[in-house]
């Protein structure tokens, strides 16, 4: 029954129903029969009656529900079994007993038990076959059923005893033949269905398991094979994907993607790793990475393609912090090899004006202005020098770890004195797990909230407003935890033109800045092992989410109590 049902669960509908209609032949044929050649009595026309609408039955139930596996189909296909052997011998008995053609509805019979229930089924049905077609051959079993052949018409047809036992017995032997065979060839059946099964479910698993999208299109253009991560990164449903043509399935965001497809498809090349846009309902504008492969036929004619894509959007970022990285390094060459060059002669310009101011002993005039002016120039290209000489100096720290809540509070503390802006600045806290320890110096961790903390309070309007500093733990990509610091505050925010520039060296948007402030941050960052984001939201127009790893807790270390006042600066 396992292999039967498995095989007519596999057969499209269309098809199904000509392989049931098929089936249905037999059936017919054997009735029809029955009505001619049996005796016409109430027993005979009730049991054709009975056994062709459990055919019927099974015709529709098997159509109709896709369950073809459960207790009632079996014990279904057994009665029909049953009364099938039951017309057989009485047609055998009826017309000709050893040389009835209807010998040959035992041998279907006994093929399809072999069929649905494997060797074991075939051997007992053709026993029981053997049965009603040898016992009244030579027991008389007319006081039973009346017309049934009896021995005595045997001998009075010329037909002697050894005759009709060599004849049942290879009838017989026959039966036992074909249930070995069909048996056999059911079980067989029944474990390469099984081992391809197996196979097929590992292999959809794998596909289904894969990061890749995957496709697989005909050549009439439908989709064959749609996997979960195509579905995820192309906004199409899993199941109506397949079986439809991609231009009816496909939004217009995917414009571009079908088109691909479709060329590949037309011309029979196959393109390596192309680099495509989609829309996204959702994500909006999504980088794609697209291989598309010709599926060709025996003569070489392409009957399909293999579309292999990938959302590229965090390589893009990832690429795109390389390319800083890279950037940053170079300026910290340049500053190291400058900074020395310069700061020496520097030293000397200022010190010699210094002189000159005092021995001049000017109190007024455009001279003491020009002193002065040089004086003030020298002061901010030392101070342009020293920032070159900050950023050169960032390393990576092989060693030692602080405590990052203990090293936030000290920055605010200092913030709190802090009277530069003139602005009335809150500042709230939120720091999730006191004892987080991370790697790097005391110094570097502080310089690197110092400066975002700064950054904040320069951006936001002269009422002032709010800056808001959190802490929470995060799993990365190698399983290990990181500690995410979020420096966020409500001012007016930062324009997409530029976010693209803000971690750039000497850019700036302020008058007197350097443009050194967030690369140096982007710099000490990277050289932790850590990461730095640029994001907005309604409530926090400008947030940078710094994210470190996490090198342990020490207990040694006093907890800070996450009930933190708030502390207004320059009110």
């Amino acid at each position: 029954m396992n292999i039967a049902a498995k095989y007519i669960q596999t057969i499209p509908i269309n098809r199904r129903a000509w392989f049931l209609i098929l089936r249905l032949i037999i059936p017919a044929l054997l009735v029809s029969s029955g009505l001619e050649f049996l005796r016409p009595i109430l027993f005979n026309y009730a049991l054709l009656a009975f056994y062709i609408l459990l055919a019927l039955v099974l015709f529709v139930y098997t159509l109709a529900t896709k369950n073809t596996t459960g207790s009632f189909i079996r014990s279904l296909i057994i009665v029909l079994i049953s009364s099938e052997l039951l017309i057989e011998g009485l047609l055998v008995n009826h017309v000709g007993g050893n040389f009835s053609p209807f010998i040959v509805f035992f041998i279907i019979t006994i093929i399809t038990a072999g069929l649905f229930f494997h060797l074991l089924g075939s051997i007992i049905v053709a026993t029981i076959a053997g049965l009603l077609y040898s016992l009244p051959i030579f027991f008389n079993l007319s006081m039973l059923y009346e017309g049934l052949i009896e021995p005595a018409r045997l001998a009075g047809m010329g037909i002697s005893s050894d005759e009709a036992f060599y004849t049942v017995f290879l009838h017989l032997c026959l039966f036992y033949f074909c249930a070995f065979i069909s048996g056999y060839l059911a079980e067989n059946l029944f474990i390469a269905s099984r081992e391809l099964s197996k196979v097929r479910l590992e292999t959809d698993e794998i596909l289904e398991q894969m990061h890749s999208g995957l496709m697989t299109i005909d050549a009439s253009g439908r989709i064959i094979y749609f996997n979960q991560a195509a579905s995820e990164i192309l906004a199409v449903d899993h199941n109506s994907a397949k079986g439809n043509f991609i231009e009816d399935i496909f939004h217009p965001g995917l414009l571009e993607f079908s088109q691909k497809i479709l060329t590949a498809l037309s011309s029979g090349q196959s393109e390596i790793r192309a680099e495509i846009n989609i829309r996204h309902p959702q994500k909006g504008i999504l980088p794609i990475g697209l291989t598309s492969s010709i599926l060709p036929d025996e003569a070489g004619h392409s009957r399909g393609v293999i579309a292999i894509f990938q959302d590229l959007t965090e390589v893009k970022k990832l690429e795109t912090r390389l390319r800083a990285s890279d950037r940053l390094a170079a300026v910290g060459r340049l500053a190291a090899g400058i900074a020395h060059e310069i700061r020496n002669p520097l030293a000397s310009i200022s010190g010699s004006v210094e002189v000159l101011k005092d021995d001049l002993h000017l109190t007024d005039g455009d001279d003491l202005r020009l002193l002065e002016l040089i004086l003030k120039e020298s002061s901010r290209l030392n101070t342009i020098l020293t920032d070159f000489l900050n950023f050169a100096r960032v390393s990576r720290v092989s060693s030692g770890k602080c405590n990052f809540s203990s090293a936030i509070l000290e920055v605010v503390s200092l913030f709190s004195t802090h009277q530069q802006s003139g602005k009335a600045i809150r500042i709230t806290h939120d720091i999730h797990w006191p004892n987080i320890m991370v790697s790097g110096s005391e110094d570097q961790i502080k310089q690197i909230l110092w400066n975002l903390v700064i950054n904040a309070s320069q951006a936001l309007n002269d009422d002032g407003g709010e800056i808001h500093i959190a802490t929470n733990s995060m799993p990365a990509h190698d399983g290990s935890q990181m500690v995410r610091l979020e420096v966020a505050d409500n001012g007016p925010g930062i324009t997409p033109e530029i976010k693209e520039k803000i971690f750039d060296p000497f850019f700036s948007t302020k008058d007197d800045g350097t443009g050194l402030g967030l690369p140096i941050v982007a710099r000490i960052v990277d050289c932790l092992g850590g990461r730095i984001e640029l994001d907005s939201s309604p409530e926090w127009k400008t947030i940078f989410a710094v994210y470190l790893p996490i090198t342990g807790a020490n207990e040694s270390v006093p907890e800070v109590s996450r009930q933190i006042p708030s502390i207004p600066v320059a009110e």
